[in-house]
């Protein structure tokens, strides 16, 4: 794993089924705890640069509130139109009780 890994939260702060919004090296990035795993993915919206933490998790994915477009978090690939380009993912770890992404990859 990369050497560019940084702390973005400690694990009791993101509940089960939830997001948080983060900025790491100047990007707006979504934090979901999803079935005992974190998701890092852009916090931005592949088809309209809209806020994507402005929608909402439905299971793995998480939905754009402005047209409806569902993205994968953990491929980030768009999973319903208008949407046809992915978001970013970033690599995740945990350790010591705390989430740690490395925004370079």
């Amino acid at each position: 794993m990369s050497d560019h890994f940084v702390v973005v939260a400690a694990c009791g702060d993101i509940a089960e089924g939830k997001f948080i919004k983060v900025s790491v090296a100047g990007r707006a990035v979504i934090l979901a705890h999803v079935a005992g795993r974190y998701h890092a993915v852009e916090d931005n919206c592949s088809h309209e640069d809209y806020p994507l933490s402005f929608g909402c998790l439905d299971g793995d994915r998480i939905k754009c509130s402005l047209h409806g477009s569902r993205f994968s978090l953990e491929t980030g690939e768009p999973l319903d139109e208008p949407a046809d380009c992915p978001i970013r993912v970033f690599p995740v770890k945990v350790m010591d009780g705390r989430v740690w992404i490395d925004p370079t990859a």
